[in-house]
């Protein structure tokens, strides 16, 4: 442990928010500490340390954090600055953006993932007023066509 580099810690087991079971949370959560889910939210999770997503945990937001880790389902876009962990009974379904990423073996995934070096990554940029980014573009409408032709 001398030798080991200083840097940012971030802590699972330091939480300050819990949703717990049988709560549901619509809307946009900020917390500077770790926060757990056993419950349900929709709209948007960041938290400076960790974001944990429990087995009962239900969640379709975008989660930003300095690292994630899902047993329970999530259904959007996950920035973690450090690292991204799903573990064996977590589900995803959103993109990844994470510089380290452990997805353990038969967890259900649909999505992409982006891995970059710690700092060059920015983490996604929107207010609570503005819907999130979509992943793909959305296919542009053709010009109509004159009728009677």
């Amino acid at each position: 442990m001398l030798d080991q580099p200083k840097k940012r810690g971030f802590s699972e087991t330091k939480v300050v928010t819990i949703i717990g079971p049988g709560t549901t949370v619509s809307g946009e959560i900020k917390s500077k500490g770790t926060i757990r889910i056993e419950g349900m939210i929709s709209g948007k999770l960041q938290s400076d340390d960790t974001i944990v997503v429990q087995e009962s945990g239900r969640v379709k937001a975008d989660l930003v954090a300095g690292q994630v880790v899902i047993s329970g389902e999530v259904q959007g876009n996950v920035f973690a600055h450090e690292r991204l962990e799903v573990t064996a009974k977590g589900k995803l379904v959103g993109d990844i953006t994470a510089p380290r990423v452990s997805i353990a073996e038969g967890v259900l995934f649909e999505g992409q993932c982006t891995m970059k070096a710690p700092g060059q990554m920015t983490p996604p940029q929107s207010t609570a007023s503005e819907p999130p980014e979509p992943s793909q573009p959305l296919p542009q409408n053709p010009a109509p066509r004159p009728q009677g032709a």
